[in-house]
């Protein structure tokens, strides 16, 4: 299972390592419990709409996505995971690296979206640990 990396998160990641755009200095990592497949076209504007995002949690915004230095191609969360105390019962289908931290909203930019092989309903009071790792590789 790996993320998938739409068009605007690979169009940004391009701008920013090419081409001298602005870089994105914080990503913070955004639930869903739509039954949605990922898409070419997604982008920061409409994943909410389209994967229905959870902002059923107590924290106060997103969660930051606190990654480690990239190594090998890849980089992790893996000593810090993004948490989230659901606040309502849920079904977890997947979940996005976005830089906007507010809950649901449609700004800035998708880096990249992970449907989960199974969804897992969890329970109010439930916490989520979201592990993520961002890996970019060479075609096989």
């Amino acid at each position: 299972m790996s993320l998938n990396y739409p068009a605007e998160g690979r169009n940004y990641i391009m701008d920013a390592a090419i081409h001298g755009g602005q870089q994105i200095g914080t990503w913070y990592v955004a639930l869903y419990e739509g039954d949605y497949t990922p898409q070419e076209d997604d982008t920061a504007a409409n994943i909410g709409a389209r994967a229905t995002e959870i902002t059923a949690y107590t924290e106060l915004t997103r969660p930051e996505l606190v990654e480690s230095a990239a190594t090998g191609g890849a980089s992790d969360n893996t000593g810090n995971l993004a948490q989230f105390t659901l606040s309502a019962p849920k079904t977890v289908r997947g979940f996005a690296v976005v830089s906007s931290a507010g809950k649901g909203t449609n700004t800035g930019k998708l880096l990249a979206y992970q449907r989960l092989a199974t969804p897992r309903a969890y329970a109010a009071g439930d916490v989520v640990k979201v592990p993520v790792s961002l890996i970019l590789s060479n075609p096989a």
